[in-house]
């Protein structure tokens, strides 16, 4: 017996050796050190600081985006707007002079930076209705910045004052701001002793015709600084057309008794 005892005792004391090890080794395991604590905290925000560089990146492309989205999309409408009045421009002839005589001639002029017209088509239609004339100019503001303007008065039946002669400051619509370069163009169709060519000026009184098309180019740039440029090309499908010249005598349209 004493022989068995001896035998287990030994057994026993390496048991609970292991006990305590064991035990020992579990408490270190559910716990964390000071150093372990700021390693994770130091990872945790670097993190949330790229997380929030992605974020802020992404937001700003975004505005960016959606407010070059909105640009174009505004340029787009005030370029419609602007291709169906000149669209519509209404030949009206100019009244005779009876003192000084002289040719009949469709009311237009145009220059590189200015462009006067009768529309059929005004912007501001509640206060314009009918047959409008219509001003485009490119006009300079005390800061030194260029900008295309539009203003409109109603016609009257005599031919208006030029862009350059009058003498009350017209109500202006802006069109294009900040711009670098602007220029208009008129198209000549040409005859038989000048070729066709894009001209930079249009005297209706020598010409005595409207051009075949308005062409205008543009640079400008945004509020972000950033450079665009357009071109549109509009073509003038009005014929001069004189009333005093083609009179009817309305006793002719009655039906005979």
């Amino acid at each position: 017996m004493r022989m068995k005892a001896l035998e287990i005792r030994p057994t026993l004391n390496s048991t609970v050796s292991r006990k305590k090890v064991s035990s020992f080794g579990t408490t270190s395991e559910h716990g964390f050190t000071m150093l372990e604590l700021v390693v994770a905290v130091t990872l945790v925000a670097l993190m949330a600081v790229a997380l929030f560089s992605v974020f802020r990146i992404s937001l700003m492309s975004w505005s960016r985006g959606t407010a070059m989205i909105d640009a174009n999309q505004r340029n787009r409408s005030i370029l419609d707007l602007v291709k169906k009045q000149m669209t519509s421009i209404y030949a009206v002839m100019s009244p005779i002079d009876l003192q000084t005589g002289g040719a009949v001639y469709p009311i237009f002029s145009g220059s590189p930076d200015s462009v006067q017209f009768i529309s059929l088509t005004p912007l501001r239609f509640q206060d314009n209705p009918g047959l409008t004339v219509a001003s485009y100019e490119v006009v300079r503001d005390h800061q030194g910045v260029y900008s295309l303007v539009e203003s409109e008065e109603p016609f009257l039946g005599f031919a208006p004052a030029g862009i350059a002669d009058r003498t009350e400051k017209p109500v202006v619509i802006p069109i294009f701001e900040n711009l670098t370069t602007f220029t208009f163009e008129y198209f000549d169709p040409g005859n038989a002793e000048r070729p066709s060519q894009w001209v930079k000026e249009w005297n209706t009184r020598e010409m005595l015709r409207l051009p075949q098309a308005i062409s205008m180019t543009m640079i400008a740039t945004d509020a972000r600084g950033q450079t665009f440029n357009r071109h549109l090309v509009v073509p003038i499908q009005a014929k001069p057309f004189d009333p005093r010249l083609r009179f009817v005598n309305p006793l002719e349209a009655r039906p005979r008794s």
